[in-house]
């Protein structure tokens, strides 16, 4: 594969020519075309996926962000509980003396309604309010890294046969566009475009047979259940 003009991979001429020399004989002109679309882009979220950073770059790119996550919940959790609410920062600026409420109550009826730049008393009651708020999102979202991190720990560092399901993913855009089931057949005409497409990506093509199998019988199983 070659780059594009927009930075991202498509096939070279020698690939796109071998590929529709394979094809040519069994399908018309306009199922190849739309087929070669869908294996093109197959191949270059292919390529995407090589080029992505190991779990140790993803784990210390999301650990400082963790870190910050958990500080600012710990914070969240004394304006909760009143601990950093009052007083310097969080107090009032203002003398408010006995007026603590924003209305001047005579006999359980509101008279007059103050002047809010002095009396503030709802501003610390927010800010808790909103911290009560925030920290379940907050949770929320540390929960979806350490998933996200739990994800990339886990992927398999030697893939065998087609635990990527890239070879799959050819199987079943083949079987959808030419409406027939692929092969297994050594040199046949769906191994043949295997090959090509995994030397497109530079991942071993000279024995596609394992891969071949293990995707047309994942390819068959989807389609009976």
């Amino acid at each position: 594969m070659i780059k594009d003009e927009f930075g991202g991979w498509m096939f070279d001429l020698v690939e796109r020519e071998a590929l529709t020399d394979i094809l040519k004989d069994k399908f018309d002109s306009k199922q190849i075309d739309t087929f070669l679309i869908w294996l093109e882009y197959i191949c270059y979220q292919m390529k995407i996926w090589q080029k992505l950073p190991s779990f140790q770059e993803v784990e210390g790119y999301a650990e400082p962000i963790l870190n910050s996550i958990k500080k600012t919940t710990d914070f969240l959790r004394l304006l909760e509980k009143e601990k950093l609410a009052k007083g310097i920062p969080f107090g009032f600026p203002n003398f408010i003396g006995s007026d603590r409420e924003r209305y001047l109550v005579v006999d359980g009826k509101v008279v007059s309604i103050l002047d809010n730049r002095h009396h503030n008393s709802n501003h610390v009651l927010n800010i808790i309010q909103t911290a009560k708020t925030a920290i379940p999102l907050l949770e929320e979202l540390q929960s979806q890294f350490e998933r996200q991190l739990r994800e990339w720990k886990g992927e398999p560092v030697k893939p065998t046969a087609d635990s990527h399901s890239f070879v799959f993913d050819i199987a079943k855009r083949y079987f959808e566009i030419f409406h027939i089931m692929p092969t297994t057949t050594k040199k046949g005409t769906f191994d043949k475009v295997v090959c090509i497409a995994l030397k497109s990506v530079n991942l071993p093509f000279e024995y596609p047979e394992k891969k071949v199998r293990a995707a047309v019988k994942k390819l068959k199983a989807t389609i009976a259940t």
